[in-house]
C-alpha cells in the first residue's frame, strides 16, 4: 500500500495509519532504550510493545518454520496478520507521527520488499555497534534469559558449529553491508538514517536532536535518558529475575493482561521503567570479552565493515582495531 492512511471498512470507526518511521536494528545495540525515549515524545506514538516483526513474517505461516523452532517462537510472538498490526497504532493522535521497532527488519529476507510495498515513502533508523561487541552482547543476553547457543563465547568462532553460524540473530546479524545494501537500493538513502551505539553512549542528547529532526518533530524535546533498558549479563539472584525479568513476573503479565492504550500508557511511565531497569542492572554480572576473542570475531566481518563505511561514507576503522 502506497499511501499512509487506508480508508477502513463499515465496522471501523476512523483511519488507520502506517508508520511514519521504522527502527529496523540491530539488536543489542541500543533499540529498546532508543524506542523509549522516542516514546517520551508528545509528538511521537510508538508501537504499544516493541518488535511486532510485521513486515517480516506477513508472506509466511508456521509450516516455514518446521526445521527452525528458534525462529517459529520469534513468529508466534509477532504480529503476521495486516488488521492486527494497523490495531497497534489506532490510538494515535493526527498530529503525531507513528513508529515502531523491530530489530528483525534489518536482516529478515522479506521485510525490506514489504515495507516498500506497504509504506515506500517509510523513513527507517537503523542503530550499529561494533560487530564482536553487539555478538558477545547477545551472547550474555541469551544468557540473562537461560538461552545460550553454547557454553562459550568462543564457540563462535567454529564455523561447523550450526547454532552461531546459522541463526539471524548471531553471526548473520552482524554483516550490516549485507543487510542494508538492499534497503540502500529499495528507499531513497535520504530515507535512511544510520546512527551508532558510540554515540548514544556518549553524546545521547545530540544523537536525539538528530533522530527528532529526520522524523520531523520538535528536536529539543528532552527525554529522560538516566537510565538505560535491556542491559545483558549472567543472572545473579533468579529470584529477583523471576519478579523483574523481562519474559516472566509482573512484566510479562503486564503486557498480557492488559490492553495495548494501557501497556503503552505503563511504558511510558518513567518512574516504574526506571525501577525496574535499575533492579535488572544490579542483578547482572558481565565478564568482560576477551581482547584476543573480540580480535577473531572482528575479522569474520572485516570485509563487512569496509563495505559499510564506503557505503554509508563513515570512517569505521576503529570497528577494525
Amino acid at each position: 500500500m502506497s499511501t499512509q492512511y487506508q480508508v477502513m471498512t463499515k465496522n471501523q470507526s476512523k483511519a488507520t495509519r502506517w508508520p511514519d518511521f521504522v527502527i529496523i536494528g540491530s539488536g543489542k545495540s541500543g533499540t529498546t532504550s532508543l524506542d523509549h525515549y522516542i516514546n517520551q515524545h508528545p509528538e511521537i506514538f510508538m508501537s504499544p510493545f516493541k518488535e511486532p516483526n510485521f513486515f517480516g513474517f506477513e508472506l509466511m505461516d508456521e509450516t516455514d518454520f518446521l526445521d527452525d523452532p528458534n525462529e517459529l517462537s520469534y513468529f508466534k510472538s509477532s504480529v503476521t496478520q495486516e488488521e492486527e498490526y494497523l490495531k497497534l497504532f489506532q490510538n494515535s493522535k493526527g498530529y503525531q507521527k507513528v513508529g515502531e521497532t523491530s530489530n528483525s527488519y534489518m536482516f529478515h529476507k522479506d521485510a525490506c520488499q514489504q515495507l516498500h510495498h506497504h509504506i515506500p515513502n517509510v523513513k527507517l533508523i537503523a542503530i550499529l555497534r561494533q560487530p564482536s561487541e553487539r555478538l558477545y552482547s547477545r551472547f550474555l543476553h541469551l544468557a540473562r534469559i537461560n538461552k545460550l547457543p553454547t557454553e562459550r563465547f568462543e564457540d563462535c568462532l567454529d564455523t561447523k558449529n550450526k547454532i552461531w553460524w546459522n541463526r539471524n540473530d548471531l553471526i548473520k546479524e552482524g554483516f550490516y553491508y549485507k543487510h542494508l545494501k538492499k534497503f540502500y537500493n529499495t528507499f531513497r538513502p535520504e530515507n535512511i538514517k544510520i546512527f551508532f551505539f558510540e554515540e548514544l553512549t556518549n553524546n545521547p542528547r545530540k544523537l536525539m536532536r538528530e533522530l527528532y529532526e529526520f522524523i520531523g518533530v520538535e528536536s529539543s524535546f528532552q527525554p529522560d535518558m538516566s537510565f538505560k533498558l535491556n542491559s545483558s549479563g549472567y543472572i545473579k539472584n533468579k529470584f529477583y529475575d523471576s519478579i523483574f525479568g523481562e519474559s516472566k513476573g509482573i512484566i510479562q503479565s503486564a503486557r498480557t493482561l492488559l490492553p495495548n492504550c494501557l501497556y503503552s500508557k505503563l511504558k511510558k511511565n518513567h518512574f516504574a521503567m526506571k525501577i525496574k531497569s535499575k533492579i535488572r542492572e544490579k542483578n547482572l554480572h558481565k565478564p568482560k570479552l576477551d581482547l584476543n576473542v573480540k580480535n577473531e570475531v572482528t575479522r569474520i566481518y572485516a570485509e563487512d565493515i569496509i563495505n559499510l563505511s564506503r557505503m554509508i561514507n563513515k570512517d569505521l576503522s576503529h570497528w577494525l582495531c
